[in-house]
Protein backbone atom coordinates (compact mmCIF):
# COMPACT_ATOMS: atom_id res chain seq x y z
CA UNK A 1 0.00 0.00 0.00
CA UNK A 2 2.75 2.44 1.07
CA UNK A 3 4.82 1.48 -2.20
CA UNK A 4 1.64 1.99 -4.27
CA UNK A 5 0.98 5.61 -2.55
CA UNK A 6 4.70 6.75 -3.02
CA UNK A 7 4.47 5.63 -6.87
CA UNK A 8 1.32 7.84 -7.15
CA UNK A 9 2.53 10.61 -5.45
CA UNK A 10 5.69 10.29 -7.81
CA UNK A 11 3.60 10.61 -10.36
CA UNK A 12 1.29 13.42 -9.25
CA UNK A 13 4.65 15.50 -9.11
CA UNK A 14 5.45 14.35 -12.70
CA UNK A 15 3.07 15.99 -13.85
CA UNK A 16 3.73 19.48 -12.16
CA UNK A 17 6.45 19.52 -13.70
CA UNK A 18 6.03 21.60 -17.17
CA UNK A 19 3.10 23.13 -14.95
CA UNK A 20 5.86 24.72 -12.07
CA UNK A 21 7.05 26.80 -15.55
CA UNK A 22 3.98 27.89 -16.22
CA UNK A 23 5.01 31.87 -14.60
CA UNK A 24 7.20 32.04 -17.63
CA UNK A 25 4.09 32.82 -19.53
CA UNK A 26 2.73 36.33 -17.82
CA UNK A 27 4.45 38.39 -19.86
CA UNK A 28 2.70 37.17 -22.87
CA UNK A 29 -1.02 36.27 -21.68
CA UNK A 30 -2.04 38.81 -23.95
CA UNK A 31 -0.22 37.13 -26.81
CA UNK A 32 -1.97 34.39 -25.75
CA UNK A 33 -5.86 35.40 -25.63
CA UNK A 34 -4.90 36.90 -29.19
CA UNK A 35 -3.38 33.25 -30.44
CA UNK A 36 -6.17 31.81 -28.95
CA UNK A 37 -9.07 34.26 -30.79
CA UNK A 38 -7.26 33.31 -34.29
CA UNK A 39 -7.02 29.58 -33.33
CA UNK A 40 -11.22 29.92 -33.11
CA UNK A 41 -11.55 32.00 -35.76
CA UNK A 42 -9.57 29.07 -37.61
CA UNK A 43 -11.73 26.02 -36.04
CA UNK A 44 -14.76 28.26 -37.86
CA UNK A 45 -13.62 28.36 -40.86
CA UNK A 46 -12.84 24.76 -40.66
CA UNK A 47 -15.85 23.94 -39.65
CA UNK A 48 -17.32 25.81 -42.82
CA UNK A 49 -14.95 23.72 -45.12
CA UNK A 50 -16.93 19.86 -46.15
CA UNK A 51 -20.52 21.72 -46.22
CA UNK A 52 -20.47 23.49 -50.09
CA UNK A 53 -19.13 19.96 -50.41
CA UNK A 54 -22.56 18.50 -49.16
CA UNK A 55 -24.51 20.68 -51.10
CA UNK A 56 -23.09 20.10 -54.32
CA UNK A 57 -23.71 16.40 -53.48
CA UNK A 58 -27.64 17.44 -52.20
CA UNK A 59 -28.48 19.92 -54.96
CA UNK A 60 -26.23 19.30 -57.75
CA UNK A 61 -25.83 15.59 -57.74
CA UNK A 62 -28.75 14.50 -55.84
CA UNK A 63 -31.63 16.25 -54.65
CA UNK A 64 -31.90 19.06 -51.88
CA UNK A 65 -31.43 18.96 -48.17
CA UNK A 66 -32.68 21.77 -45.63
CA UNK A 67 -30.66 20.23 -43.93
CA UNK A 68 -27.93 22.22 -45.13
CA UNK A 69 -26.99 25.90 -44.28
CA UNK A 70 -25.18 26.45 -47.58
CA UNK A 71 -27.53 25.04 -49.85
CA UNK A 72 -29.35 27.95 -50.66
CA UNK A 73 -26.45 29.96 -51.02
CA UNK A 74 -25.41 27.51 -54.66
CA UNK A 75 -27.68 29.79 -56.60
CA UNK A 76 -26.11 33.18 -55.83
CA UNK A 77 -24.18 33.31 -59.10
CA UNK A 78 -26.51 31.27 -60.54
CA UNK A 79 -29.40 28.50 -60.17
CA UNK A 80 -27.65 26.46 -63.40
CA UNK A 81 -25.43 23.47 -62.23
CA UNK A 82 -22.34 24.70 -63.46
CA UNK A 83 -22.82 27.99 -61.87
CA UNK A 84 -23.52 25.69 -58.62
CA UNK A 85 -20.77 23.63 -58.65
CA UNK A 86 -18.38 26.94 -59.61
CA UNK A 87 -19.46 28.71 -56.44
CA UNK A 88 -19.00 25.70 -54.34
CA UNK A 89 -15.45 25.42 -55.79
CA UNK A 90 -15.38 28.57 -54.97
CA UNK A 91 -16.31 28.36 -51.44
CA UNK A 92 -14.05 25.50 -50.78
CA UNK A 93 -10.96 27.57 -52.07
CA UNK A 94 -12.33 30.45 -49.70
CA UNK A 95 -13.16 28.36 -46.95
CA UNK A 96 -9.30 27.04 -47.16
CA UNK A 97 -7.99 30.13 -47.42
CA UNK A 98 -9.08 32.05 -44.07
CA UNK A 99 -8.51 28.01 -42.17
CA UNK A 100 -4.73 28.60 -43.85
CA UNK A 101 -4.58 32.59 -42.61
CA UNK A 102 -5.36 32.12 -39.46
CA UNK A 103 -3.60 29.24 -39.22
CA UNK A 104 -0.55 30.66 -39.61
CA UNK A 105 -1.41 33.60 -37.63
CA UNK A 106 -1.95 31.64 -34.86
CA UNK A 107 1.31 29.82 -35.21
CA UNK A 108 3.37 32.54 -35.47
CA UNK A 109 1.55 34.09 -32.28
CA UNK A 110 1.77 30.53 -30.25
CA UNK A 111 4.95 29.66 -31.49
CA UNK A 112 6.40 32.95 -30.65
CA UNK A 113 5.08 32.76 -26.65
CA UNK A 114 6.83 29.19 -26.60
CA UNK A 115 9.79 30.12 -28.00
CA UNK A 116 10.26 33.59 -25.78
CA UNK A 117 9.25 31.51 -22.32
CA UNK A 118 12.33 28.96 -23.00
CA UNK A 119 14.50 31.93 -23.49
CA UNK A 120 14.05 33.08 -20.17
CA UNK A 121 13.71 29.56 -18.93
CA UNK A 122 17.52 29.20 -20.20
CA UNK A 123 18.50 32.94 -19.08
CA UNK A 124 17.26 32.37 -15.79
CA UNK A 125 18.96 28.78 -15.18
CA UNK A 126 22.47 29.47 -16.49
CA UNK A 127 21.79 32.71 -13.99
CA UNK A 128 20.96 30.78 -11.11
CA UNK A 129 23.57 27.92 -12.26
CA UNK A 130 26.74 30.40 -12.26
CA UNK A 131 25.49 31.69 -8.34
CA UNK A 132 25.14 28.16 -7.13
CA UNK A 133 28.01 27.62 -4.13
CA UNK A 134 31.22 25.98 -5.35
CA UNK A 135 30.14 22.72 -3.39
CA UNK A 136 27.62 22.23 -6.20
CA UNK A 137 29.68 23.02 -9.19
CA UNK A 138 32.50 20.21 -7.36
CA UNK A 139 30.01 17.79 -7.49
CA UNK A 140 28.62 18.46 -10.69
CA UNK A 141 30.76 17.46 -14.34
CA UNK A 142 30.74 20.78 -16.52
CA UNK A 143 29.35 18.76 -19.66
CA UNK A 144 26.63 17.83 -17.54
CA UNK A 145 25.54 21.23 -16.55
CA UNK A 146 26.29 22.12 -20.25
CA UNK A 147 24.19 19.39 -21.64
CA UNK A 148 21.64 20.92 -19.27
CA UNK A 149 21.43 24.10 -19.98
CA UNK A 150 21.83 23.97 -23.92
CA UNK A 151 20.35 20.34 -24.39
CA UNK A 152 17.55 20.45 -21.93
CA UNK A 153 16.11 23.84 -22.10
CA UNK A 154 16.09 22.94 -25.79
CA UNK A 155 13.59 20.02 -25.41
CA UNK A 156 11.88 22.52 -23.03
CA UNK A 157 11.41 24.45 -25.62
CA UNK A 158 9.57 22.02 -28.21
CA UNK A 159 7.18 21.19 -24.86
CA UNK A 160 6.41 24.53 -24.81
CA UNK A 161 5.88 25.29 -28.60
CA UNK A 162 3.85 22.13 -28.75
CA UNK A 163 1.79 23.28 -25.86
CA UNK A 164 0.52 26.17 -27.39
CA UNK A 165 0.93 25.44 -31.40
CA UNK A 166 -0.59 21.54 -31.20
CA UNK A 167 -2.00 20.94 -27.44
CA UNK A 168 -4.25 24.17 -27.33
CA UNK A 169 -5.07 24.03 -31.34
CA UNK A 170 -6.13 20.21 -30.85
CA UNK A 171 -8.24 20.45 -27.95
CA UNK A 172 -10.13 23.44 -29.43
CA UNK A 173 -10.70 21.08 -32.82
CA UNK A 174 -11.67 17.99 -30.85
CA UNK A 175 -14.14 19.75 -29.03
CA UNK A 176 -15.48 21.78 -31.75
CA UNK A 177 -15.76 18.76 -34.14
CA UNK A 178 -17.40 16.59 -31.33
CA UNK A 179 -19.87 19.26 -31.00
CA UNK A 180 -20.67 19.27 -34.77
CA UNK A 181 -21.16 15.78 -34.78
CA UNK A 182 -23.94 16.14 -31.92
CA UNK A 183 -25.22 18.90 -33.58
CA UNK A 184 -25.75 16.68 -36.73
CA UNK A 185 -27.20 13.77 -35.03
CA UNK A 186 -26.76 12.56 -31.71
CA UNK A 187 -25.73 8.93 -33.69
CA UNK A 188 -22.88 10.64 -35.18
CA UNK A 189 -21.82 12.71 -31.70
CA UNK A 190 -21.89 9.26 -29.91
CA UNK A 191 -19.84 7.12 -32.50
CA UNK A 192 -17.28 10.44 -32.65
CA UNK A 193 -17.01 11.14 -28.70
CA UNK A 194 -16.56 7.14 -28.09
CA UNK A 195 -13.56 6.90 -30.38
CA UNK A 196 -11.47 9.55 -27.99
CA UNK A 197 -11.47 7.12 -24.36
CA UNK A 198 -9.66 4.57 -26.76
CA UNK A 199 -7.20 7.39 -28.56
CA UNK A 200 -7.02 8.74 -24.83
CA UNK A 201 -5.75 5.48 -23.25
CA UNK A 202 -3.57 4.63 -26.02
CA UNK A 203 -2.06 8.23 -25.63
CA UNK A 204 -1.77 7.66 -21.99
CA UNK A 205 0.22 4.19 -22.13
CA UNK A 206 2.54 5.78 -25.04
CA UNK A 207 3.18 8.90 -22.80
CA UNK A 208 4.05 6.58 -19.36
CA UNK A 209 6.10 4.91 -21.57
CA UNK A 210 8.11 7.59 -23.59
CA UNK A 211 8.67 9.66 -20.12
CA UNK A 212 10.68 6.33 -18.86
CA UNK A 213 12.42 6.51 -22.06
CA UNK A 214 13.39 9.69 -22.06
CA UNK A 215 14.36 9.77 -18.75
CA UNK A 216 16.68 7.40 -19.42
CA UNK A 217 17.73 8.93 -23.04
CA UNK A 218 18.69 12.23 -21.36
CA UNK A 219 20.71 10.44 -18.60
CA UNK A 220 22.96 8.62 -21.44
CA UNK A 221 22.96 12.01 -23.30
CA UNK A 222 24.32 13.62 -20.28
CA UNK A 223 26.55 11.39 -19.36
CA UNK A 224 28.31 11.43 -22.74
CA UNK A 225 27.92 15.21 -23.06
CA UNK A 226 30.33 15.42 -19.66
CA UNK A 227 32.71 12.81 -20.68
CA UNK A 228 33.62 15.13 -24.10
CA UNK A 229 33.95 17.91 -22.10
CA UNK A 230 36.05 16.39 -19.59
CA UNK A 231 38.37 14.58 -22.82
CA UNK A 232 38.14 18.32 -23.88
CA UNK A 233 39.66 19.60 -20.89
CA UNK A 234 42.55 17.73 -20.47
CA UNK A 235 43.14 17.16 -24.22
CA UNK A 236 46.69 17.96 -24.06
CA UNK A 237 47.03 14.86 -20.99
CA UNK A 238 45.50 12.80 -23.89
CA UNK A 239 48.09 13.37 -26.25
CA UNK A 240 50.88 13.94 -24.05
CA UNK A 241 50.55 9.74 -22.41
CA UNK A 242 48.56 8.97 -26.25
CA UNK A 243 45.75 7.34 -24.73
CA UNK A 244 42.72 8.28 -27.24
CA UNK A 245 42.32 4.22 -27.03
CA UNK A 246 41.08 4.59 -23.57
CA UNK A 247 39.19 7.24 -23.84
CA UNK A 248 37.36 5.90 -27.48
CA UNK A 249 36.47 2.67 -24.63
CA UNK A 250 34.28 4.98 -22.51
CA UNK A 251 33.02 7.00 -25.54
CA UNK A 252 31.98 3.53 -26.98
CA UNK A 253 30.47 2.13 -23.43
CA UNK A 254 28.88 5.88 -22.95
CA UNK A 255 27.39 5.64 -26.70
CA UNK A 256 26.17 2.09 -26.46
CA UNK A 257 24.32 3.19 -23.18
CA UNK A 258 22.56 6.27 -25.53
CA UNK A 259 22.00 4.20 -28.19
CA UNK A 260 20.08 1.98 -26.09
CA UNK A 261 17.88 4.62 -24.83
CA UNK A 262 17.47 5.89 -28.32
CA UNK A 263 15.88 2.57 -29.52
CA UNK A 264 13.79 2.30 -26.30
CA UNK A 265 12.38 5.77 -27.54
CA UNK A 266 11.98 5.26 -30.67
CA UNK A 267 10.12 2.01 -30.16
CA UNK A 268 7.90 3.51 -27.89
CA UNK A 269 7.36 6.25 -31.30
CA UNK A 270 6.82 3.31 -33.64
CA UNK A 271 3.77 1.63 -31.74
CA UNK A 272 1.70 4.64 -31.94
CA UNK A 273 0.84 5.26 -35.16
CA UNK A 274 -0.44 1.76 -35.31
CA UNK A 275 -2.93 1.44 -32.50
CA UNK A 276 -4.41 5.44 -33.80
CA UNK A 277 -4.48 4.50 -37.39
CA UNK A 278 -6.45 1.00 -36.09
CA UNK A 279 -8.64 3.08 -33.65
CA UNK A 280 -9.23 5.98 -36.22
CA UNK A 281 -10.44 3.17 -38.70
CA UNK A 282 -12.83 0.98 -36.06
CA UNK A 283 -14.78 4.87 -35.84
CA UNK A 284 -15.26 5.61 -39.41
CA UNK A 285 -16.23 2.12 -40.07
CA UNK A 286 -18.86 2.61 -37.51
CA UNK A 287 -19.94 5.90 -38.64
CA UNK A 288 -19.98 4.72 -42.53
CA UNK A 289 -22.03 1.66 -41.14
CA UNK A 290 -24.45 3.72 -39.34
CA UNK A 291 -24.58 6.85 -41.44
CA UNK A 292 -25.33 4.23 -44.52
CA UNK A 293 -28.10 2.92 -43.08
CA UNK A 294 -29.46 6.40 -42.57
CA UNK A 295 -28.97 7.16 -45.87
CA UNK A 296 -30.94 4.27 -47.16
CA UNK A 297 -33.93 4.75 -44.57
CA UNK A 298 -33.88 8.61 -45.72
CA UNK A 299 -33.38 10.02 -42.42
CA UNK A 300 -30.80 12.09 -43.31
CA UNK A 301 -29.28 13.05 -46.45
CA UNK A 302 -26.07 11.92 -48.05
CA UNK A 303 -24.59 15.41 -48.20
CA UNK A 304 -25.29 15.10 -44.02
CA UNK A 305 -23.25 11.85 -43.87
CA UNK A 306 -20.47 13.39 -46.10
CA UNK A 307 -19.67 16.12 -43.55
CA UNK A 308 -19.97 13.44 -40.94
CA UNK A 309 -17.45 11.72 -41.77
CA UNK A 310 -15.14 14.71 -42.63
CA UNK A 311 -16.31 15.68 -39.22
CA UNK A 312 -14.86 12.90 -37.69
CA UNK A 313 -11.65 12.43 -39.96
CA UNK A 314 -11.17 15.94 -38.70
CA UNK A 315 -11.43 15.13 -35.14
CA UNK A 316 -9.65 12.09 -35.21
CA UNK A 317 -6.84 14.06 -36.77
CA UNK A 318 -6.28 16.56 -34.13
CA UNK A 319 -6.55 13.33 -31.43
CA UNK A 320 -3.34 11.70 -33.54
CA UNK A 321 -1.53 14.71 -33.08
CA UNK A 322 -2.00 15.09 -29.50
CA UNK A 323 -0.58 11.34 -29.04
CA UNK A 324 2.47 12.86 -31.16
CA UNK A 325 3.29 15.14 -28.45
CA UNK A 326 3.22 12.24 -25.91
CA UNK A 327 6.90 11.65 -26.43
CA UNK A 328 7.97 15.53 -26.59
CA UNK A 329 6.48 16.30 -23.26
CA UNK A 330 7.56 12.86 -22.33
CA UNK A 331 11.23 14.47 -23.10
CA UNK A 332 10.14 18.46 -21.88
CA UNK A 333 9.12 16.60 -18.20
CA UNK A 334 12.76 14.71 -18.05
CA UNK A 335 14.74 17.58 -19.01
CA UNK A 336 12.15 19.99 -17.28
CA UNK A 337 13.24 17.69 -14.25
CA UNK A 338 17.10 18.24 -14.66
CA UNK A 339 16.52 22.14 -15.51
CA UNK A 340 14.45 22.12 -12.17
CA UNK A 341 17.34 20.18 -10.14
CA UNK A 342 19.30 23.38 -10.89
CA UNK A 343 16.78 26.26 -9.96
CA UNK A 344 15.48 23.62 -6.87
CA UNK A 345 19.37 24.32 -5.49
CA UNK A 346 19.75 26.94 -2.85
CA UNK A 347 21.83 29.84 -3.26
CA UNK A 348 23.72 32.23 -0.68
CA UNK A 349 20.48 34.57 0.53
CA UNK A 350 21.16 38.22 -0.50
CA UNK A 351 22.19 40.38 1.72
CA UNK A 352 21.74 44.32 2.73
CA UNK A 353 24.89 46.28 2.88
CA UNK A 354 23.76 48.53 5.01
CA UNK A 355 26.10 49.82 7.62
CA UNK A 356 29.44 48.17 6.28
CA UNK A 357 32.00 50.30 5.20
CA UNK A 358 32.66 50.76 1.24
CA UNK A 359 36.59 49.57 1.91
CA UNK A 360 37.30 46.91 4.71
CA UNK A 361 40.38 47.15 7.35
CA UNK A 362 41.56 44.14 6.16
CA UNK A 363 41.46 41.78 9.63
CA UNK A 364 40.98 38.48 9.13
CA UNK A 365 40.43 36.00 11.81
CA UNK A 366 39.76 32.28 11.64
CA UNK A 367 38.35 30.95 15.33
CA UNK A 368 38.52 26.93 15.15
CA UNK A 369 37.80 26.78 11.66
CA UNK A 370 37.86 22.90 10.44
CA UNK A 371 36.77 22.32 6.82
CA UNK A 372 35.58 19.07 5.01
CA UNK A 373 34.69 18.61 1.29
CA UNK A 374 32.03 15.89 1.48
CA UNK A 375 33.50 13.28 4.19
CA UNK A 376 37.57 14.29 3.16
CA UNK A 377 38.72 16.58 5.55
CA UNK A 378 40.89 19.96 4.31
CA UNK A 379 41.38 21.92 7.08
CA UNK A 380 40.96 21.04 10.95
CA UNK A 381 40.77 22.98 14.21
CA UNK A 382 42.97 26.61 12.74
CA UNK A 383 43.10 29.50 15.06
CA UNK A 384 44.85 32.62 13.33
CA UNK A 385 44.76 36.05 13.01
CA UNK A 386 46.10 38.64 9.89
CA UNK A 387 46.10 42.60 11.18
CA UNK A 388 45.30 44.78 8.30
CA UNK A 389 48.54 45.10 6.17
CA UNK A 390 50.51 41.91 7.32
CA UNK A 391 51.62 40.15 5.08
CA UNK A 392 51.30 36.15 6.10
CA UNK A 393 52.66 32.93 4.45
CA UNK A 394 50.54 29.51 4.74
CA UNK A 395 53.20 26.75 4.47
CA UNK A 396 53.16 23.15 4.93
CA UNK A 397 52.77 20.13 3.25
CA UNK A 398 50.44 19.54 0.64
CA UNK A 399 47.00 18.41 1.89
CA UNK A 400 47.29 20.53 4.86
CA UNK A 401 44.60 23.52 3.73
CA UNK A 402 46.63 25.72 2.50
CA UNK A 403 44.42 26.87 -0.40
CA UNK A 404 41.47 25.72 1.55
CA UNK A 405 42.31 28.39 3.61
CA UNK A 406 42.05 30.60 1.06
CA UNK A 407 39.03 30.02 -0.53
CA UNK A 408 37.39 30.63 3.05
CA UNK A 409 38.28 34.02 3.14
CA UNK A 410 37.07 34.63 -0.59
CA UNK A 411 33.72 33.20 0.45
CA UNK A 412 33.99 30.32 -1.84
CA UNK A 413 33.15 27.81 0.92
CA UNK A 414 31.42 28.26 4.33
CA UNK A 415 33.51 26.46 6.92
CA UNK A 416 32.16 23.00 8.45
CA UNK A 417 32.91 24.35 12.03
CA UNK A 418 34.06 27.38 13.55
CA UNK A 419 34.05 30.86 11.44
CA UNK A 420 35.96 33.12 9.25
CA UNK A 421 36.04 36.89 10.19
CA UNK A 422 36.66 39.67 8.15
CA UNK A 423 36.83 43.25 10.23
CA UNK A 424 35.20 40.87 13.14
CA UNK A 425 32.14 40.30 10.62
CA UNK A 426 31.73 36.43 9.67
CA UNK A 427 32.11 36.02 5.75
CA UNK A 428 28.78 33.47 6.17
CA UNK A 429 27.09 36.71 6.91
CA UNK A 430 28.65 38.91 4.46
CA UNK A 431 26.81 40.60 1.13
CA UNK A 432 28.36 38.48 -1.29
CA UNK A 433 29.27 41.62 -3.43
CA UNK A 434 30.29 43.34 -0.88
CA UNK A 435 32.68 40.63 -0.18
CA UNK A 436 33.67 40.25 -4.03
CA UNK A 437 35.16 43.92 -3.78
CA UNK A 438 37.21 43.52 -0.48
CA UNK A 439 39.18 40.07 -1.70
CA UNK A 440 41.16 40.08 -4.89
CA UNK A 441 42.96 36.44 -5.49
CA UNK A 442 45.44 35.53 -7.99
CA UNK A 443 45.26 31.91 -8.93
CA UNK A 444 48.40 29.54 -9.67
CA UNK A 445 46.99 29.57 -13.21
CA UNK A 446 44.95 32.66 -14.16
CA UNK A 447 41.56 32.09 -16.35
CA UNK A 448 41.98 34.22 -19.29
CA UNK A 449 38.46 34.50 -21.33
CA UNK A 450 38.14 34.61 -25.33
CA UNK A 451 38.10 38.41 -25.58
CA UNK A 452 40.90 41.47 -26.06
CA UNK A 453 43.86 41.57 -23.21
CA UNK A 454 41.78 44.31 -21.95
CA UNK A 455 38.73 43.01 -21.35
CA UNK A 456 40.70 40.09 -19.80
CA UNK A 457 42.21 43.00 -17.46
CA UNK A 458 38.75 44.77 -16.90
CA UNK A 459 36.72 41.60 -16.00
CA UNK A 460 37.74 42.68 -12.66
CA UNK A 461 36.32 45.64 -12.53
CA UNK A 462 33.91 46.01 -16.09
CA UNK A 463 33.66 49.98 -14.95
CA UNK A 464 37.19 50.90 -15.49
CA UNK A 465 38.07 53.58 -18.34
CA UNK A 466 40.79 52.78 -20.53
CA UNK A 467 43.38 54.82 -19.30
CA UNK A 468 42.88 52.70 -15.60
CA UNK A 469 43.43 49.07 -17.48
CA UNK A 470 46.10 50.70 -18.99
CA UNK A 471 47.60 51.81 -15.79
CA UNK A 472 47.03 48.27 -14.28
CA UNK A 473 48.69 46.58 -17.40
CA UNK A 474 51.56 49.01 -16.87
CA UNK A 475 52.26 48.64 -13.12
CA UNK A 476 51.39 44.51 -13.52
CA UNK A 477 54.18 44.70 -16.11
CA UNK A 478 51.77 43.14 -18.90
CA UNK A 479 52.77 46.14 -21.30
CA UNK A 480 55.93 45.28 -21.37
CA UNK A 481 55.01 42.17 -23.67
CA UNK A 482 51.39 43.87 -24.96
CA UNK A 483 53.80 46.63 -26.76
CA UNK A 484 55.28 43.43 -29.07
CA UNK A 485 51.60 42.03 -29.65
CA UNK A 486 49.55 42.46 -32.72
CA UNK A 487 47.33 45.15 -31.35
CA UNK A 488 48.81 46.02 -27.84
CA UNK A 489 46.09 45.37 -25.12
CA UNK A 490 43.43 45.08 -27.87
CA UNK A 491 44.75 41.99 -28.87
CA UNK A 492 42.29 39.42 -28.90
CA UNK A 493 43.15 36.00 -26.94
CA UNK A 494 42.14 32.45 -28.04
CA UNK A 495 40.02 30.45 -25.59
CA UNK A 496 42.12 30.27 -22.04
CA UNK A 497 44.74 32.28 -23.03
CA UNK A 498 46.39 30.52 -25.94
CA UNK A 499 49.41 32.00 -27.37
CA UNK A 500 50.45 33.66 -23.76
CA UNK A 501 53.30 31.89 -21.53
CA UNK A 502 52.45 31.11 -18.01
CA UNK A 503 54.12 33.65 -16.84
CA UNK A 504 51.79 36.02 -19.08
CA UNK A 505 48.88 34.63 -18.08
CA UNK A 506 49.84 35.23 -14.40
CA UNK A 507 50.78 38.85 -15.30
CA UNK A 508 47.50 39.60 -16.63
CA UNK A 509 46.08 38.04 -13.16
CA UNK A 510 48.16 40.13 -11.10
CA UNK A 511 46.78 43.57 -13.19
CA UNK A 512 43.22 42.47 -13.18
CA UNK A 513 43.96 42.29 -9.43
CA UNK A 514 45.45 45.61 -9.12
CA UNK A 515 42.83 47.00 -10.92
CA UNK A 516 40.05 45.51 -8.56
CA UNK A 517 42.30 47.36 -5.97
CA UNK A 518 40.78 45.31 -3.17
CA UNK A 519 42.53 45.81 0.19
CA UNK A 520 42.82 42.32 1.03
CA UNK A 521 44.61 39.96 -1.91
CA UNK A 522 45.13 36.26 -1.73
CA UNK A 523 48.20 34.44 -3.86
CA UNK A 524 47.77 30.90 -4.08
CA UNK A 525 51.35 29.58 -5.40
CA UNK A 526 51.20 32.17 -8.29
CA UNK A 527 54.85 31.44 -9.06
CA UNK A 528 54.38 27.64 -9.64
CA UNK A 529 55.78 26.23 -12.58
CA UNK A 530 57.18 29.24 -14.33
CA UNK A 531 60.75 29.54 -14.99
CA UNK A 532 63.18 31.69 -12.94
CA UNK A 533 62.90 35.05 -15.63
CA UNK A 534 59.35 34.63 -15.56
CA UNK A 535 59.13 34.35 -11.82
CA UNK A 536 61.40 37.38 -11.15
CA UNK A 537 58.85 39.56 -13.63
CA UNK A 538 55.74 38.19 -11.75
CA UNK A 539 57.28 38.87 -8.05
CA UNK A 540 58.47 42.57 -9.56
CA UNK A 541 54.58 43.17 -10.40
CA UNK A 542 53.22 41.26 -7.07
CA UNK A 543 55.51 43.60 -5.01
CA UNK A 544 53.24 46.39 -6.68
CA UNK A 545 49.98 44.28 -5.75
CA UNK A 546 50.70 43.68 -2.34
CA UNK A 547 51.77 47.12 -1.05
CA UNK A 548 49.48 48.35 1.74
CA UNK A 549 47.24 45.51 1.37
CA UNK A 550 46.22 42.60 3.60
CA UNK A 551 47.81 39.56 1.72
CA UNK A 552 47.57 36.14 3.00
CA UNK A 553 50.08 33.78 0.46
CA UNK A 554 50.77 29.89 -0.11
CA UNK A 555 53.68 29.01 -1.87
CA UNK A 556 56.91 27.08 -1.59
CA UNK A 557 59.13 29.63 -3.43
CA UNK A 558 62.04 31.50 -1.48
CA UNK A 559 61.48 34.62 -3.38
CA UNK A 560 57.61 34.89 -2.38
CA UNK A 561 58.60 34.01 0.74
CA UNK A 562 60.85 37.19 1.10
CA UNK A 563 57.61 39.12 0.61
CA UNK A 564 55.78 37.71 3.69
CA UNK A 565 56.19 39.61 6.98
CA UNK A 566 55.15 36.24 8.65
CA UNK A 567 54.64 32.62 7.88
CA UNK A 568 52.66 30.45 9.03
CA UNK A 569 53.01 26.50 9.11
CA UNK A 570 49.80 24.05 8.35
CA UNK A 571 50.85 20.94 10.10
CA UNK A 572 50.07 17.65 8.09
CA UNK A 573 47.16 15.85 9.28
CA UNK A 574 46.80 12.33 10.81
CA UNK A 575 44.38 11.38 8.03
CA UNK A 576 45.43 7.70 8.74
CA UNK A 577 44.93 7.61 12.04
CA UNK A 578 41.64 9.51 12.04
CA UNK A 579 40.13 7.56 9.01
CA UNK A 580 40.97 4.17 9.99
CA UNK A 581 38.59 1.76 9.20
CA UNK A 582 36.48 4.10 7.27
CA UNK A 583 35.62 6.39 9.87
CA UNK A 584 34.89 9.99 8.90
CA UNK A 585 36.38 12.56 10.94
CA UNK A 586 34.09 14.33 13.41
CA UNK A 587 34.44 17.98 11.67
CA UNK A 588 33.23 15.98 8.50
CA UNK A 589 29.75 15.15 10.53
CA UNK A 590 26.53 17.17 10.66
CA UNK A 591 27.20 18.83 13.65
CA UNK A 592 30.25 17.34 14.52
CA UNK A 593 33.03 18.83 16.47
CA UNK A 594 36.73 19.10 15.88
CA UNK A 595 38.46 16.73 18.46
Amino acid sequence: MTRTRTQGMRRADQRQVLWRFRGYSTPYLGMLSLGLGLRICEMLADLATPWPIAAVVDRVLGATSAHNPLTQLLGTFGTGKAAMLATAAGAVLLTAAVSGAFDYSGDRVMNGIGERMSVAIRADAYAHLQRLPMSYHDRQAVGESTSRIITDCGRIKDSLVALFSTLFPGMLSVGSFAFALLWLNWRFGVIGIGCMPLVYLIGVRNRRLGHQAARREREAEGHLAALVTETLHGIRTVHAFGRQDLHDHRFAVESEGALQAGLATTRVQALRVPLLELATAGGIALLLWTGGSGVLNHWWSVGQLVVAVSYLNSMVSPIKSLSRLSVTFAQGQASGERILGILDEPCSPARSEAGLPVRAAGRIDFQGVSMCYGSRPALHGLDLTVLPGERVALIGPNGAGKSTSLALIAGLYQATHGSVLIDGRATTELPETWLHRQVAVVLQDTYLFPGTLADNIRYSRPDADDAEVAEAARAALVTDFALHLPDGLATRLGARGTGLSGGQRQRVGIARAMLADAPIVLLDEPTSGLDAHAERLVIGALERLVASRTVVMTTHRPALLDMATRTVHLPARDTGRRTTGGRVPDACLPGGRPA
